[in-house]
């Protein structure tokens, strides 16, 4: 064995000790007893060989006698300015290739590459031959990501092409990042031995790189805003709040919906969500949305109050093959159910409950594991007593997973917000609760504990120093879209464009989400900034946030897979 290849070994056999490390003592002893799993990892360990950098020094086109070149780092602004720290250098730099090229003289023109415009190469290169003063002629070169095992050796491969096209023009390509072939390694060698995780390291990869190779994990729509139920925690239909009809009229179309998904499709998104402002259920064109999206290859979940998941229903989803079913029960009793959902009687407790046993039956019945019913508890100031009521509730239903989370406190519903005992009360029954889960074999969503260890007794936050000290990373993985169209940046509406006057796809590759991803990433520093409709970037309802189990999962894997060190 080479001193080359004994080195790359021990760097493989580093990268993976680092995964071990990470991950859970039940999935490290499933991983180490899964044969399936142990070869994969002993092919990519001995199999994968570490891809080098294109050679700088072995490129003809390079002539030492020449004139230093002019850098390109970016096609645009702000990229430019990002790498080189450098508010003027992308003026100067391209009006003084316009000025030669306009004179007739030589021009040496140089593009840079490295781990933040790597993906840009071909922009750069048409960027390049725009202020040239020539059109480029030569045919397009894909950089391939998929398989993303073999991402470093396309990237090698597509370097190296487009070196061939551009160097007799003048222009040559060099990577002056000494890390990204490690970043691009390491990405490939966990897609070896993880086959089912290559959108995952793609998204983490875009974090790294602040660009994007793939959609968003997941896009939630807000079809309808009638609901049957007036939740008191809830910031849309808490009966504190009086709605024009024009808001309780409003529907998703069908036609926008479709030209998002198809976006989404093509963009290799995982999957979409019906939520929102009102109870999908109560919507027309609900199962003809589950039923495109499905058709498109998307994973589909919803989120429901179960008042109208009855047996028909149950079996359309079950034969849909949907992935995921939320309900929100905030209580776990009639008496407590009535006083929270306002407008139903005590006997709508029943009927949930009843719908969600039967759901479950005929699941079994079916033989499927699909869809996964998760039953989701708002906990606040009416039901934090209940928690073991809910837990035993749950135990009868027998769902595959419960998620308790703290209330999302708004105007509208901060009479909810918990008191110092009431905390202390929720932290008092989690053992008991946990207890009750584990004998019925249901999922306790961990998200909770999370909540309540950063909890802020005076304003009922509960993310907050987190986000700003670590940063976000949702831009990558989420979007909503409400039905107004405003195509929103995370669960609280940042708007970044609007779908039913731009595609999804030219808002979500646009260099303005490029700008909000990466302030967003450097959230303490760019927390002011603000989004189309005004809203700031940081504000009271990140204290609470909606998608922090997400945000705290990329933050987790950046550390698992050994890609953490490049995060900042």
């Amino acid at each position: 064995m080479s001193m080359v290849t004994l080195k790359g070994f021990f760097k493989k056999a580093r990268i993976f000790k680092n995964l071990l490390k990470h991950i859970p003592l039940r999935d490290a002893k499933r991983r180490l007893f899964n044969p399936a799993v142990i070869t994969r990892h002993i092919k990519a360990l001995f199999g994968y060989n570490l891809a080098s950098a294109p050679s700088l020094l072995t490129n003809k086109y390079i002539n030492k006698n020449q004139n230093q070149p002019v850098i390109i780092f970016s096609d645009f602004e702000e990229l430019h300015e990002r790498i080189t720290g450098d508010k003027e250098g992308f003026k100067r730099n391209t009006d003084m290739i316009r000025n030669l090229a306009h004179k007739g003289e030589k021009v040496h023109l140089k593009i840079s590459l490295s781990r933040y415009n790597f993906s840009r190469l071909n922009r750069m290169v048409d960027f390049s031959f725009e202020l040239l003063g020539k059109k480029n002629q030569f045919p397009p070169v894909s950089f391939k990501v998929f398989p993303v095992k073999d991402i470093a050796v396309n990237f090698k491969n597509y370097v190296e092409e487009i070196r061939k096209q551009v160097g007799p023009e003048g222009i040559i390509v060099t990577i002056d990042d000494n890390e990204l072939m490690e970043i691009l390694n390491t990405v490939a060698l966990h897609a070896q031995a993880n086959e089912d995780r290559e959108k995952d390291l793609l998204r983490l990869l875009g974090i790294i790189s602040e660009q994007v190779f793939i959609g968003p994990q997941t896009i939630v729509f807000d079809p309808f805003h009638r609901c049957n139920a007036k939740c008191q925690h809830c910031w849309v239909h808490t009966p504190q709040v009086k709605h024009p009809e024009e808001f309780l009229n409003r529907k998703f179309d069908f036609e926008i919906f479709k030209e998002v998904v198809n976006d989404a499709s093509s963009m290799m998104t995982d999957g979409i969500i019906l939520q929102g402002d009102g109870e999908p259920l109560m919507y027309e064109n609900f199962m003809p949305m589950l039923r495109y999206a499905r058709n498109k290859g998307l994973g589909v979940l919803f989120f429901t109050n179960g008042i109208l998941f009855d047996e028909e229903k149950a079996r359309e989803v079950i034969e849909l093959g949907v992935n995921e079913i939320y309900c929100s029960f905030p209580a776990g009793t009639a008496d407590v159910y009535e006083k929270i959902s306002a407008i139903q009687p005590p006997e709508t407790f029943y009927k949930i409950k009843n719908n969600l046993k039967r759901f479950m039956e005929l699941k079994k019945e079916s033989a499927s594991d699909r869809p996964r019913l998760i039953v989701t508890h708002v906990i606040h100031t009416m039901n934090c007593h209940q928690l073991i009521d809910m837990a035993e509730m749950d135990a009868e239903i027998s769902p595959d997973a419960v998620r308790f989370y703290l209330i999302r406190l708004d105007v509208m519903n901060k009479f909810l917000q918990l008191k110092p005992e009431e905390v202390r009360a929720i932290k008092e029954q989690i053992p008991a609760i946990k207890g009750i889960f584990k004998r019925k074999n249901i999922d306790f969503v961990d998200n909770f504990e999370f909540q309540l260890e950063n909890y802020d007794e005076k304003t009922g936050a509960w993310s907050k120093d987190f986000f700003l000290k670590h940063g976000c990373t949702i831009g990558w993985y989420f979007n909503l879209i409400p039905a107004k169209y405003d195509m929103s940046f995370c669960c609280h509406l940042r708007t970044v464009g609007h779908v039913n006057a731009c595609s999804f796809k030219d808002i979500w590759n646009s260099i303005e989400y490029w700008r909000w991803r990466r302030q967003a990433k450097y959230l303490k520093e760019n927390a002011n900034i603000r989004f189309l409709n005004g809203q700031i970037l940081y504000d009271e309802h990140c204290d609470h946030c909606d998608n922090h189990q997400t945000i705290i999962k990329s933050l987790d894997e950046l550390k698992k897979y050994d890609l953490y060190k490049y995060y900042k």
